[in-house]
């Protein structure tokens, strides 16, 4: 195996050496060259990243942080789920908002860390302020997304109803019928989600080949969601049936 590595890394040298020549960079290229040249070098500068990480998973034994997954998209990465028959996940983090009518809205995450739950809590509130310049009047999450602090951090931006779920025995900042409401808004994020990653949207698993072409298809994803939900809804208020 360091035998093989070393084979490699040479060969990426050479590669990279080949790549920043004055011939190379005089060269004119067309159409397909381009590309392919593009393509070396997006290919060269991963194989950099990945061989050091390579040669420390032979001497330690363990998978370095930020292991590359993808020679094609360098970008994924494993996320860990947790759940039953499904650990880890490999792609990219999105997060999620459910507007009430049930549309939907995503961000893709730039890294493994920007979306997580008690950041996109928040997070997700500032995108609804900066899109629609208006503070929702409630909103709800599940405890993965509490804490004290974020529970503050709504209310200074204007959330009349904060319905995050609470770890623990902690209490909830809104009660009775506000908290049971909030509660099944919340719920029927699961089904939108489950919704657009059907193979009529194609969310999940996107034949994409690169990553700024895998967040082309989640936004279209939303986009086809979104539009089908206010092309019924709009038959129902003029009474027109609809068929396909």
């Amino acid at each position: 195996m360091r035998q093989m590595v070393a084979i490699v890394e040479k060969l990426n040298e050479n590669l990279g050496e080949a790549l920043c020549a004055p011939a190379a960079q005089h060269a004119k290229l067309r159409k397909y060259a381009i590309v392919a040249k593009s393509k070396l070098v997006q290919l060269c500068e991963t194989m950099s990243k990945l061989l050091p990480q390579i040669r420390y998973w032979i001497r330690t034994g363990y998978v370095a942080s930020g292991k590359i997954i993808s020679l094609h998209i360098p970008q994924l990465y494993s996320i860990v789920r947790g759940k039953a028959g499904k650990t880890v996940e490999f792609g990219l983090s999105w997060g999620i908002t459910r507007l009430s009518g049930g549309y939907l809205l995503a961000r893709l995450a730039q890294d493994r860390y920007e979306l997580q739950d008690t950041k996109f809590a928040l997070r997700a509130v500032e995108d609804h302020i900066a899109l629609f310049g208006e503070v929702p009047l409630a909103y709800a999450y599940d405890r993965g997304g509490y804490s004290a602090q974020n529970v503050s951090d709504l209310k200074k931006l204007g959330v009349k109803d904060v319905g995050l779920a609470p770890r623990g025995r902690t209490q909830w900042s809104v009660n009775g019928a506000v908290r049971d409401r909030l509660v099944r808004e919340r719920a029927m994020v699961e089904a939108g989600i489950g919704t657009i990653k059907s193979s009529r949207y194609g969310f999940n698993r996107p034949s994409a080949r690169s990553a700024s072409m895998r967040s082309a298809c989640g936004q279209r994803a939303l986009l086809g969601f979104n539009a089908t939900k206010l092309v019924r809804e709009l038959a129902n208020r003029k009474g027109i049936t609809l068929s396909g």
